[in-house]
């Protein structure tokens, strides 16, 4: 298998990790792809990932039989039907539902801080202050349900981890990177909860560069 990634992506970051903790990250050839804007412009930067996946996004999965599957979420899905490691996503439907919740949450939280990126790219004159308060009041919601949330999870090393708990990390992790984000702020039920769960081997080595 083939997975186009970026090193920073979150998303792309979910699925690695999954593929760590079910043990078949050796079956997948990583492939960095240069994808986004160009630096301080809106400019897009042209790639062939768009022979695979029509968005332009990543992560993309190419299986074994040529098939493209994209969407983390989607591609997490299709690992756990690969080898005999407990599954990502749980079998039984409260958990399910519990951590498919969780990441969708993640996703719109990620979603914003990248929009918020973008606006903040645009002339000072050109920008929208309602939209970015819009986001940013999002981004607080979604981080403040978090802190709760993190509590039902145990984050031991020894422990399984779903899909709900890597999705947390994975943003967790897109804040820390910037020392000088809003929201690398102290949150004290998440920074205990991740400051075990960092010390797992997926997540170390899936570590995104600081900027």
């Amino acid at each position: 298998m083939k997975l186009y990634h970026v090193d920073w992506s979150p998303f792309a970051r979910k699925v690695r990790i999954a593929a760590i903790e079910r043990g078949i990250n050796d079956q997948i050839e990583l492939i960095e792809v240069n994808i986004g804007f160009a630096e301080k412009t809106l400019k897009i930067i042209e790639n062939d990932i768009t022979n695979y996946n029509p968005s332009g996004r990543i992560p993309t999965l190419i299986t074994d039989n040529g098939e493209a599957i994209y969407d983390s979420t989607v591609i997490v899905h299709y690992l756990d039907s690969i080898g005999s490691a407990p599954p990502i996503v749980p079998n039984s439907t409260k958990d399910k539902i519990k951590a498919l919740k969780l990441d969708a949450l993640v996703q719109e939280v990620i979603d914003s801080l990248r929009l918020t990126s973008h606006e903040n790219k645009r002339k000072k004159e050109e920008r929208l202050p309602d939209y970015i308060n819009a986001l940013d009041e999002k981004i607080k919601r979604g981080l403040a349900v978090l802190e709760e949330e993190v509590l039902n999870y145990k984050s031991s090393s020894s422990d399984n981890i779903d899909l709900g708990e890597i999705s947390i990390a994975t943003l967790i992790g897109t804040i820390k990177r910037n020392p000088n984000s809003k929201y690398n702020i102290k949150r004290t039920n998440i920074d205990k909860w991740f400051e075990k769960l960092q010390l797992r081997d997926s997540l170390i080595q899936t570590k995104p560069p600081n900027l």
